[in-house]
C-alpha cells in the first residue's frame, strides 16, 4: 500500500486557471473605473461671418437645440450676450447653459457665469442671456450641455 502520486500538471492546470480568472477580474475592476462623461459640453461662438460655428465638442447630445444667432451690446461697461436658440423638434428639452467671457486676445477670462437650466416647447425660439459682471469681456461663447 504506498501513496497515491498526484500528477504536478494538475496543480499547474489549477494555477493557470485561478491565474486568468484573477487577471480577468482585475481588468474587469479596472476598467469600471473609467470616467464617462454622460453630459458632455460644446461650446459655440459666431464667425466674422455672422456663422456660428462649433469651436469644442459636439452637438450629439443637443441635436434639435439650434443656435440661430448671437449679439452683444454694452452697458454701463459690461457686456450683455444674447444668443437665440430653437428647438427643432416636437417635443420639450431641458438643457443648461452658461457664457464664457473672451478678452481681446479671444482667451477665456476666469469664467463667473453658472450653469443655468431652461426648458425650450416644441419649435419654440427662446433668447439666453448672460452678464459679463466683472466688466472687461470683448467677446463670448455660448456653452450648452444636456440636463
Amino acid at each position: 500500500m504506498g501513496m497515491k502520486k498526484t500528477d504536478p500538471s494538475l496543480y499547474l492546470n489549477r494555477f493557470n486557471a485561478m491565474y486568468h480568472i484573477l487577471l480577468l477580474t482585475f481588468l474587469f475592476l479596472l476598467s469600471s473605473c473609467a470616467t464617462y462623461n454622460k453630459n458632455p459640453v460644446t461650446s459655440l461662438e459666431e464667425d466674422q461671418d455672422g456663422n456660428i460655428k462649433i469651436v469644442a465638442g459636439n452637438q450629439q447630445k443637443l441635436k434639435s437645440i439650434n443656435v440661430i444667432r448671437t449679439s452683444k451690446e454694452t452697458l454701463n461697461g459690461k457686456m450683455l450676450a444674447k444668443a437665440e436658440v430653437q428647438n427643432r423638434s416636437t417635443r420639450p428639452k431641458v438643457f443648461m447653459y452658461k457664457f464664457d467671457w473672451l478678452d481681446g486676445s479671444g482667451n477665456i477670462e476666469t469664467s463667473t457665469s453658472t450653469w443655468k437650466t431652461v426648458t425650450i416647447n416644441g419649435q419654440e425660439v427662446k433668447i439666453l442671456e448672460g452678464v459679463d459682471i466683472r466688466g472687461g469681456a470683448e467677446d463670448f461663447r455660448i456653452l450648452l450641455k444636456s440636463k
